[in-house]
């Protein structure tokens, strides 16, 4: 069982997706567990495995829910299992480990600048997602979550992505509509999206023409990235990373220079 649950666990990881991996460390009098029970739980409150079951365990899945939704890096909770409404009479202790808790970003496009955003991502402690729907750019990415996916097929097909911050950036107009559309179903801390000033004003035009509510707009920046950069793949993954950092870190448009009178 507990292999079970720590390939499940690793898999989980693997395809982007926080999760707490909770263990069962000590245990007083009566209780349903034992220490060394296990118990993985994703965001959405699902499970793999067990630490005994019953009220004392949904109590342990709400905190560990929280956990992850608060971007804590552990926790730890005694349970009495009394005070859960149970007749066996004991305690237990459960410490968990969230997993995946660094910053997510998920890349519509495997092109020029994504790679470079990626290695980039990468080197700063990012957990990257890429969604391309060429098989064959897997090869630039090995060290990502590579999903291929075609843009219609984002709906039915694509698995659920936990990210913070998505960039757009795939090979075309309607292929970067059909993301930003995807995306604004979700409430990301930042989606980007690449492009001029009349592309990007063309697509939100007609996202708005579809329906979608202005306010979902509000935390989509595009053209995407910091007025700082050239036109070469490097200095524009840069500009990008350093817009992302700035609302990760609630940062300011601000020189640190000291200013000699």
């Amino acid at each position: 069982m507990i292999t079970d649950v720590l390939d499940f666990a690793t898999k989980c990881a693997s395809e982007g997706k926080k999760l707490a991996l909770v263990t069962v460390t000590n245990i007083n009098g009566s209780s349903p567990a034992t220490p060394g029970q296990m118990i993985a739980v994703l965001a959405d409150g699902s499970t793999m495995g067990t630490v005994g079951g019953g009220a004392s365990e949904h109590k342990i899945i709400t905190k560990a829910v929280e956990s992850i939704k608060n971007d804590d890096n552990t926790f730890s909770i005694f349970i009495d299992h009394a005070e859960t409404g149970m007749t066996c009479g004991g305690s237990m202790e459960v410490f968990g480990n969230i997993i995946g808790n660094q910053a997510h970003i998920c890349i519509f496009g495997g092109g020029h600048i994504s790679q470079c955003l990626a290695k980039v991502a990468e080197q700063i402690g990012f957990n990257i997602s890429i969604i391309e729907d060429r098989a064959e750019y897997r090869e630039y990415f090995d060290f990502a979550n590579y999903i291929v996916c075609k843009s219609d097929e984002y709906e039915t097909s694509l698995p659920d992505i936990q990210a913070d911050y998505v960039v757009i950036c795939t090979r075309g107009h309607s292929t970067d509509t059909d993301a930003l559309r995807y995306c604004l179903k979700s409430n990301f801390k930042y989606t980007g999206m690449i492009g001029s000033k009349k592309k990007v004003a063309g697509i939100l035009s007609k996202l708005l023409d579809e329906g979608i509510d202005p306010s979902a707009f509000d935390n989509v920046y595009a053209p995407i990235g910091l007025d700082i950069a050239n036109t070469s793949p490097e200095e524009i993954a840069i500009a990008i990373i350093a817009e992302i950092l700035l609302i990760k870190n609630n940062g300011s448009l601000a020189h640190k220079k000291i200013f000699v009178t």
